[in-house]
């Protein structure tokens, strides 16, 4: 038996918002929370009961404790995390939008104690010892050395026979469309599980966005016994085993637009790692809108609550 359902690596750091309405340039305050794309993802797989581990650096830092302290009362595994004597604590700026003017996001996570990581600093034993190792595009554009402990990842996990989810997660902010295309296209192919919005599959490689196009598309792309391409609010779209499935997008009242990719990895993976396939993107979807409907990019849920949505989504009072 393996010691964790999942395991995955990437950086933590802190989100700060400013209130709805307010520029960032004339903020008299900042909202505090703790951001970290694939530890968002363990976060809700964890409050579902599931065993996972996160790897990562953090530096040795009161606010890097507050990213620790999070993550640990959520039930996430830290032993693979460092700690390093030098480099920072990512960040970043949230300035929410309203029409006509979008959400806008603001990263600032050059030099960090992640950034520094290498090949050395990650216990691999611990690392590989999963059922599932879950990794995105967002850490792959972080540095060299970053990319070069996931390709090691790629590499160790497919000799270990550990199968591996891949979340595109293009970030503008972050990397070209033209280098991270080719810089990706490794994950694409060897991905047990591929996640991935129409929209990055556009920005990336020109592909047609609609719905079945995109899906057509990403199949081409990759090895993937489940391709999973989300459409907004056209829904998901997925070959699972080569049958295909669709999942409509939850109405849900928007109340923070970030981390809802995060959320529908975690609810799907819940379903697969559950020996549920057939129902992950409907899962997908309800985590998705779970996120959407709250602050914050984590989304804690037990599988009591979720059977619950999942059975009855209109409901509007429990008591």
């Amino acid at each position: 038996m393996t010691r964790y359902d999942v395991t995955a690596i990437g950086e933590g750091g802190i989100r700060l918002s400013v209130p709805q309405g307010t520029r960032i340039e004339r903020a008299a305050s900042f909202d505090v929370s703790i951001a970290a794309t694939e530890a968002n993802v363990l976060a809700g797989l964890s409050s579902l009961g599931h065993r996972t581990s996160w790897v990562s650096a953090l530096p040795k830092t009161p606010m890097a404790r507050r990213v620790e302290f999070q993550f640990r009362s959520y039930g996430i595994d830290l032993s693979g995390v460092v700690r390093k004597d030098e480099g920072r604590l990512g960040t970043y700026y949230v300035e929410y939008g309203a029409a006509p003017r979008p959400t806008q996001v603001y990263f600032d996570r050059s030099r960090t104690a992640f950034t520094q990581m290498t090949t050395t600093d990650v216990d691999w034993d611990l690392l590989l010892d999963t059922r599932l190792l879950h990794l995105t595009g967002i850490t792959a554009a972080l540095s060299p050395s970053v990319m070069e402990i996931l390709l090691e990842a790629l590499q160790r996990a497919e000799a270990a026979g550990v199968p591996m989810s891949f979340d595109v997660n293009y970030r503008e902010n972050l990397w070209d469309p033209q280098t991270a295309a080719a810089a990706l296209r490794p994950f694409l192919r060897r991905a047990e599980i591929l996640f991935v919005r129409s929209e990055d599959l556009r920005v990336l490689y020109g592909v047609d966005s609609a719905p079945e196009a995109a899906l057509a598309a990403a199949m081409e792309m990759t090895d993937a016994r489940h391709v999973v391409v989300t459409c907004g609010d056209l829904g998901v779209h997925a070959s699972l085993d080569g049958r295909r499935v669709e999942a409509a997008a939850r109405k849900v009242d928007i109340v923070d637009r970030l981390g809802a990719g995060d959320g529908f990895a975690a609810g799907f993976l819940h379903a697969w790692l559950q020996g549920d396939i057939d129902e992950a993107p409907v899962t997908g979807a309800v985590m998705a809108a779970l996120a959407l409907a709250q602050t914050g990019e984590q989304v804690i849920i037990t599988r009591e609550e979720l059977a619950r949505i999942l059975s009855d989504p209109n409901a509007q009072l429990r008591r």
